[in-house]
C-alpha cells in the first residue's frame, strides 16, 4: 500500500505530491479514491469554481448534509489530499457534494492530469495495486464504465424511465425528453414534407422505426453479449 509523505502540503501540492510505501516506490505520485474526491471538492473547481470561500462553502453544503460543518473540518476534509489523515467520505456526503456544487456526482472522481505530478505519473493507490498502485486512467473507466457497462447502465436507465409513471421529470431530464421529442416531430415533418406521398412516407418511417428497434435490441444483446440461442 502506498502511503503520502506530504504533511503540511497545500491541496495543490498534494496533486503532486510522492506518496511512498516503507519501501521508497520512485518516480510515482500516488492517490487513494478518496484523495481524488478531497482534490476534486478542493482543487479541480468545485469550489473554485463557485468562487466560494470556505466558509461559503459549508453555508452551501448544510441544506444537504443536515449539519453545519465547520470551516477548520472543511479545510480538514479538502487537505486530506495531503494531510496524515485521508477523510473517508461516504456516499451520503458526494451527494450533498453534487447538489451544493451542482455537479454530476462523477465530476468528483475525476482523477488529476496523470501528468501534473512535475513528469513523475500519478497513479491511484490501492489496496490491490501492490507497491506501484494502479493506473490512475483506471478512474476514468470506473466514471464511466467499458462497452458492456455502458449497455447495463443504458438497460438500467430505459427501464427507470419506462416505470417511472405520473412520477415527475427533473428539468434535465426534461431536456432530453423535449430534445427526443424535437428530432421526432423533424424527421415527422421531413419525411411528409411531400404531401402527394404520405402514405408512402408513413410506411417508410414505420419501417425504419422497426429497423432502428431490431438493430438497439441487436446491439443491446451484443452488449451484454447474451447467447444466440437466448435471444428471442
Amino acid at each position: 500500500m502506498i502511503k503520502r509523505s506530504t504533511k503540511g502540503s497545500s491541496p495543490e501540492q498534494a496533486a503532486t505530491a510522492p506518496r511512498v510505501s516503507d519501501e521508497e516506490v520512485p518516480g510515482c505520485f500516488g492517490l487513494s479514491p478518496n484523495q481524488v474526491v478531497a482534490y476534486n471538492l478542493a482543487l479541480a473547481l468545485a469550489r473554485a469554481q463557485r468562487r466560494w470561500t470556505q466558509a461559503e462553502a459549508t453555508a452551501a453544503l448544510e441544506p444537504y448534509l443536515g449539519v453545519r460543518w465547520s470551516v477548520v473540518n472543511y479545510s480538514a476534509a479538502e487537505r486530506s489530499v495531503a494531510g496524515e489523515r485521508i477523510r473517508n467520505f461516504d456516499a451520503d456526503e458526494i451527494v450533498a457534494f453534487a447538489r451544493a456544487f451542482e455537479l454530476p456526482v462523477t465530476w468528483f472522481f475525476m482523477p488529476p492530469d496523470p501528468a501534473a505530478g512535475e513528469g513523475a505519473p500519478i497513479i491511484m493507490a490501492v489496496p490491490d495495486g501492490g507497491r506501484f498502485g494502479k493506473a490512475i486512467t483506471e478512474m476514468v473507466d470506473l466514471v464511466f464504465g467499458d462497452r458492456s457497462q455502458v449497455g447495463l447502465l443504458s438497460t438500467r436507465l430505459g427501464d427507470f424511465l419506462d416505470h417511472l409513471g405520473a412520477l415527475p421529470l427533473t428539468a434535465a431530464q426534461r431536456q432530453i425528453q423535449e430534445l427526443a421529442d424535437a428530432r421526432v416531430a423533424n424527421l415527422v415533418r421531413h419525411s411528409f414534407a411531400n404531401l402527394s406521398n404520405w402514405r408512402t412516407s408513413l410506411r417508410s418511417l414505420a419501417n425504419q422505426i422497426e429497423d432502428l428497434l431490431l438493430q438497439a435490441q441487436v446491439l443491446t444483446y451484443d452488449d451484454l453479449e447474451v447467447p444466440e440461442e437466448a435471444r428471442s
